[in-house]
């Protein structure tokens, strides 16, 4: 993994031995273990140590097919976790309809809350922000917490109200990669293990587009109109 975050177009990338594991033993496809191996040790990280996920417990993701968020259900499901549900925007619902991801069932956020039916979770994956954050925390079930993981909607004005967190008994934490592992480098590795034991177990099957680094605006206009149902790869080759 790369210690910034930054220099992953090239092929060849010199890095930390903290941050390095193997996949040699795990028969990972190349392109598998660099599009899906590092966000699974990011949400093994913010499972474990952040939002501190139990045996038995449920997982609710939002944004269930986004980059990041489509690392938490394999790692949840390698934790205990007993029922994992997602939701996504309406557009992605036939997406959502094939994708191999292990949830129970994928919801259409403009549905929420009545979408699910009133059930509430102990553990809530959050990278859209602003009225979907809003919805995460009235789907909390008293002890419950919220894993704020990104804002996708841009809406950087959203506030909690500290005192529903008293009454209710639950906890807002945050988890940003580029904060959290370089102050807690010791705990890398261990993630990575733990992510490559996971995808080598078929928990992170993602639909992978593989293009050259030739292709790289394409790949980078692609994602800004948030077309990719999966993940994309550029790759040095030809």
């Amino acid at each position: 993994m790369s210690a910034t975050g930054a220099g992953g177009y090239a092929s060849v990338y010199v890095a930390d031995a903290a941050l390095v594991a193997s996949t040699r033993r795990y028969g990972i496809d190349p392109a598998v273990a660099v599009a899906v191996v590092p966000n699974a040790a990011m949400a093994h990280v913010a499972l474990t140590h952040v939002a501190h996920l139990a045996e038995g417990e449920s997982v609710l993701v939002q944004g269930a097919l986004g980059g990041f968020s489509a690392a938490f259900p394999g790692i949840a499901r390698r934790l205990g976790a007993a029922r994992v549900v997602g939701t996504v925007r309406s557009r992605k619902l036939a997406a959502a309809a094939v994708t191999k991801l292990p949830y129970d069932t994928i919801v259409d956020s403009a549905g929420l809350p009545d979408a699910l039916g009133g059930e509430k979770f102990d553990v809530i994956v959050d990278p859209v922000g602003g009225d979907v954050r809003t919805h995460s925390l009235a789907l909390l079930k008293a002890g419950g917490r919220v894993l704020v993981a990104g804002n996708a909607s841009g809406d950087w004005a959203h506030q909690v109200d500290t005192n529903q967190l008293w009454l209710t008994g639950t906890t807002v934490a945050g988890f940003n990669a580029g904060a959290y592992l370089p102050a807690h480098p010791q705990v890398v590795r261990p993630a990575l293990e733990a992510a490559l034991a996971a995808v080598a177990a078929g928990l992170g099957e993602t639909e992978i587009d593989v293009l050259p680094f030739a292709e790289a605006v394409t790949a980078h206009e692609r994602m800004e109109r948030r077309e990719p149902a999966g993940r994309i790869v550029l790759t040095p080759g030809a």
